[in-house]
């Protein structure tokens, strides 16, 4: 009979232990869940990006760092440095409520010194709703341009030339537009190169920071003072 009480008492003691044991152990699918579900929640429209603000702040919004920068390069003269978003990763990013692909070229430039952002840059390829882009974008700014100016390529009258120096013989339009929102003292410049021959097309959109010290250097530098100098 003692050999019996002891027994029960010893298996007791053995599912006491293990139970707590059990309950003690992490869960780690929770977590991973969680952060993954923050991950994809967390999303960037460029619209709403305030020049001057730390670009390491921006970043880790979306859960990058710098990184991740998909560029090879390091600027060693100059001043600012260029934040290349990576292709390879999936991130939820916009311009005014339009879609955007990481697989399109997306820029940050910021200064060495205090990481504030001062331009950035988006090539975005092949996109159906350029023009629909460019109105949402503007839609706040104003009721026109600043400048706007559409040149037309075709065979007959060639504009462009390709990477050998010959002329496009392609049905070429192309449009370039600047917008100033002066309350923010920002500026747009447009330049939607639609190439209705091959049906595919780019769409380019610089926005700089018109009170930055860099602001006249880029526009001389993307040779935008070629059709706008203000």
């Amino acid at each position: 009979m003692k050999k019996i009480i002891l027994c029960q008492i010893a298996l007791s003691f053995v599912l006491m232990n293990c139970q707590g044991i059990k309950t003690e152990e992490p869960n780690p699918t929770v977590k991973v869940a969680g952060d993954i579900r923050k991950h994809n929640n967390s999303q960037l429209d460029f619209k709403n990006v305030k020049f001057g603000t730390n670009v390491e702040d921006v970043l880790s919004g979306i859960g990058l760092s710098l990184n991740d920068d998909a560029l090879d390069e390091y600027n060693i003269s100059g001043d600012y440095e260029e934040f290349k978003f990576p292709s390879n990763k999936k991130l939820n990013l916009y311009i005014a409520g339009n879609t955007i692909s990481a697989s399109d070229n997306i820029s940050f430039f910021y200064f060495k010194q205090n990481k504030k952002i001062w331009c950035y840059e988006l090539e975005l390829i092949n996109h159906k709703d350029s023009d629909k882009i460019i109105g949402s974008t503007t839609k706040t700014i104003g009721s026109k341009p600043a400048f706007a100016e559409k040149i037309t390529n075709t065979k007959e009258r060639p504009i462009f030339l390709d990477e050998n120096g010959e002329p496009k013989t392609d049905h070429i339009e192309e449009t370039k537009a600047v917008w100033e929102d002066a309350k923010n003292k920002v500026t747009y410049f447009f330049i939607n190169t639609v190439n209705h021959t091959k049906n595919d097309g780019k769409l380019k959109i610089y926005v700089l920071d018109k009170s930055s010290p860099k602001y006249k250097e880029w526009v001389s530098y993307r040779s935008f003072d070629m059709f706008y100098n203000k």
